[in-house]
């Protein structure tokens, strides 16, 4: 333990890394943790070929605009680029290989305490949890998994499709990284098949060349409805009806469903193409697996025993593109914090009553984009804490680390 710091941030992601930006510039020298060993990592760690659905200018995050060359899409290579160069032009420390495990609230003292993995401790005025919403993979335990002789992972274990070449491959999930890994593979195994419990919504990733993301910050004032009708106007223009392949339309809205399970529409183009040549088979969602065969529903329509047909697949690998969750409940050491599906109650510059000055970013993905949202959390974020941190009877410290004293604008 090192004395207390004005504040820390958990997670050197974008979020983690713009929340450190914003501060600096307000003149505070946050604390940084991240449990990887490099800054950049969590999209080092992105299988080949991922690129951004957002495109490049809705993507910027604080003080650090894709370059040019980036390309109107820009890849995973871009995106390191720009993570791993930010510290050094933001001014700022990352503490990498910091694993922490719980954060809790000293009443008494008015002070956050912070334990790692490997026992070392930290005390901090205010904490940002920049940890996100895909912390901790989830791969279901279908019945009779543990009899499958291939392989099973999950979609952020995933790296290249070359090396699934002549496998039978099931990718079991309908959000982006599913679809994606799915149209990679398409190119090297000799099948695929996607294995869908809710029909997704499918849009197109740009509009006549503007992203959808920019749609998505120019209907943002307008109600859920009119903009769910436009959304539901453009699948039928740009990608069509792909129910004799599989895939109906949704019976909820695209907010509707986003709000229920927290799975952005599908964006990647290709995968559209794939499904209606053939290349990608759709089945419904997984019932049980018996050693290398895999028992599916014949559709998404139906999912228990009786209600549809089912479908023996014989398969070499699983891949799960079946989410993740946050893991805030028991890293965030307060009652009520989170919700029973493990996300935070109050997000972006919003406080729990019983969790002074703390503070969780990137758990908002609108249609404009999680990055875009990124960058305006952590401004915001960054601004109030100042303003805690200069006039609110925050005590002083033995040890206090504070670079200059901040000034209220």
């Amino acid at each position: 333990m090192t004395g207390v710091h004005d504040v820390a941030v958990i997670g050197a992601g974008p979020a983690g890394l713009s929340t450190a930006y914003e501060l600096k510039r307000i003149g505070l020298d946050p604390l940084v943790l991240e449990k990887t060993a490099a800054v950049g990592d969590v999209w080092r760690n992105h299988y080949d070929g991922v690129r951004l659905n957002t495109g490049r200018f809705f993507s910027q995050l604080p003080g650090n605009p894709f370059p040019r060359s980036a390309g109107a899409w820009p890849s995973r290579d871009d995106v390191v680029r720009i993570l791993e160069t930010f510290p050094q032009r933001g001014g700022f420390k990352v503490r990498t290989g910091i694993n922490i495990e719980k954060i809790e609230y000293d009443r008494e003292r008015n002070i956050w305490t912070i334990s790692s993995q490997d026992g070392e401790t930290f005390e901090s005025r205010a904490v940002v949890v920049a940890t996100g919403g895909a912390r901790i993979p989830v791969i279901p335990e279908w019945e009779g998994k543990e009899t499958f002789p291939g392989e099973i992972i999950h979609s952020s274990k995933f790296r290249n499709a070359k090396a699934y070449a002549g496998k039978n491959v099931l990718v079991a999930g309908s959000g982006n990284s599913a679809a994606e890994i799915a149209s990679r593979l398409a190119e090297h195994a000799r099948t695929v098949t996607i294995s869908v419990r809710t029909p997704p919504h499918i849009l197109p990733k740009s509009v006549f060349g503007f992203p959808l993301a920019g749609i998505g910050v120019a209907t943002a004032s307008l109600p859920l409805a009119w903009v769910d009708s436009l959304l539901h106007a453009l699948r039928r223009l740009f990608i069509g009806d792909l129910t004799s392949h599989g895939l109906p339309f949704p019976s909820s809205r695209v907010s509707q469903q986003f709000a229920r399970t927290q799975v952005v529409p599908i964006l990647y183009n290709p995968f559209v193409e794939d499904i209606r040549a053939g290349r990608i088979h759709v089945v419904g969602p997984i019932r049980k697996i018996s050693g290398q065969t895999v028992h599916v529903f014949h559709s998404a329509e139906a999912q228990s025993p009786g209600q549809a047909r089912e479908t023996a697949l014989s398969m070499d690998a699983i891949v799960a593109g079946t989410g993740f969750r946050t893991g805030l409940t028991e890293l965030v050491r307060v009652p009520g914090i989170t919700t029973q599906d493990d996300r935070p109650v109050v997000m972006g510059d919003q406080e729990f009553p019983d969790a002074p000055r703390l503070y969780f970013i990137g758990h908002v993905n609108p249609l404009s984009g999680l990055l875009r949202e990124i960058r305006l959390e952590s401004g915001r974020i960054a601004r109030k804490i100042g303003k805690q941190l200069a006039g609110r009877g925050i005590p002083e410290q033995p040890g206090t680390h504070r670079s200059m004293r901040i000034v209220e604008e």
